[in-house]
């Protein structure tokens, strides 16, 4: 990830992601920002992983908006994919995530925190697969809906 800084309220990042998931070699170019609008709005996050805006109330309490886009693969079990001889085949669920929501955080002491967040789901989607030799099958279950998270964590704020 590089980073240039604009001027002292504004930095661009750009980048790429790289991970070996289960269903293949998985890239991801990166482009990110982190903006002080003003002394109380900030804008900040790397996409198409999260994009965050904060609104400062005071020194206690902030909310604001919140977009993340998770993917994520899981090995799965396979029970004899091949009736006879050797298979090198294998199961695995992938999960697509994209959630838009709303979050408020208040300050219990300078660095323990309470998070509320609630949004939806858009374009969530479940893939089961498997991939052979030469066979890469799919099956896809779409499954929007709201989202609720409550958190306690012990923070160190870098603004």
């Amino acid at each position: 990830m590089a980073t240039w800084k604009k001027d002292q309220s504004t930095s661009i990042k750009l980048g790429v992601y790289y991970n070996k998931e289960f269903f293949g070699n998985f890239f991801v170019p990166l482009i990110g920002i982190d903006w002080q609008i003003n002394p109380r709005d900030v804008l900040f996050g790397v996409l198409p992983g999260s994009l965050w805006f904060e609104h400062k109330v005071n020194q206690n309490f902030f909310y604001g908006g919140t977009f993340r886009a998770l993917t994520n693969s899981y090995r799965l079990q396979t029970i004899d994919p091949c009736a006879s001889g050797d298979c090198s085949g294998k199961n695995y669920l992938r999960i697509d995530d994209n959630q838009l929501g709303m979050f408020a955080d208040w300050y219990l002491a300078k660095r323990i925190v309470v998070t509320g967040e609630t949004g939806y789901t858009i374009l969530r989607r479940y893939r089961y697969g498997f991939k052979g030799d030469e066979v890469h099958l799919k099956t896809d279950y779409k499954n929007d809906n709201f989202y609720f998270r409550a958190s306690l964590s012990y923070r160190l704020r870098l603004r």
